[in-house]
């Protein structure tokens, strides 16, 4: 699964990156996003590509208590599951991301692992998300990453890893007009980037824990 990762840039940096106007909201950066956190999110409609502020942890449009969200939809499972079907035919998501934390369970105990390109920049992971209403309530705009088996790089650390969508892919990701078949083409092509790891503190484990101290190796 992924339960963490970063995203350690400007709001310039994202524009360029992801092709979007200036967001209306605050970009600053993040060392530690955790579940139930919003962070920024690019989608497309019909007004063109944006970026929005959701909120990490997936709630069902049809779900009645939003209190809890799905922070990962498994991609070889997500077309088969009511929670998330709709939303990768319809609702598809870049989550702009520097790198991701995961934890490796070595003699100590799990051990947290900062992942990422070897000559930083941003990259994205495949995204979903949906917007929850009821009658009284405030709307919630939530999102889910995509995950898949390991490559090499990230192998012996975990078992699983976001799916990371090229930059030439981007487009296509968030077209609606991208069939169930063309998208899971995306998520199944070779990983577009090598990824690097080493091991950081604990300190990524408390969620209010957010400073570049973070991504400094230990050990």
């Amino acid at each position: 699964m992924c339960g963490r990762y970063a995203l350690a840039v400007e709001a310039e940096e994202l524009v360029e990156a992801f092709d979007v106007p200036l967001p209306g909201f605050e970009v600053r950066p993040r060392f530690n996003v955790a579940p139930g956190e919003q962070a920024p999110v690019v989608a497309e409609d019909r007004r063109g590509r944006r970026m929005g502020l959701l909120t990490w942890g997936l709630v069902p449009a049809w779900q009645d208590d939003p209190a809890a969200g799905f922070i990962n939809a498994r991609s070889e499972s997500v077309l088969d599951k009511p929670s998330f079907r709709e939303a990768f035919k319809r609702r598809r998501c870049l989550v702009p991301a520097s790198g991701f934390y995961e934890w490796k369970r070595e003699e100590e105990g799990k051990v947290p692992y900062w992942i990422h390109p070897p000559g930083g920049g941003v990259i994205s992971f495949a995204g979903i998300w949906e917007r929850w209403m009821r009658s009284g309530a405030e709307p919630r705009h939530t999102y889910a990453i995509l995950t898949m088996a390991p490559n090499a790089d990230v192998a012996p650390i975990h078992d699983r890893m976001p799916v990371v969508i090229a930059e030439a892919d981007r487009g296509a990701w968030l077209n609606r007009a991208t069939d169930d078949r063309g998208a899971m083409s995306l998520v199944h092509k070779s990983l577009p980037v090598s990824l690097v790891s080493y091991p950081v503190s604990t300190r990524v484990n408390r969620p209010q824990e957010d400073d570049a101290g973070l991504l400094e190796p230990v050990g």
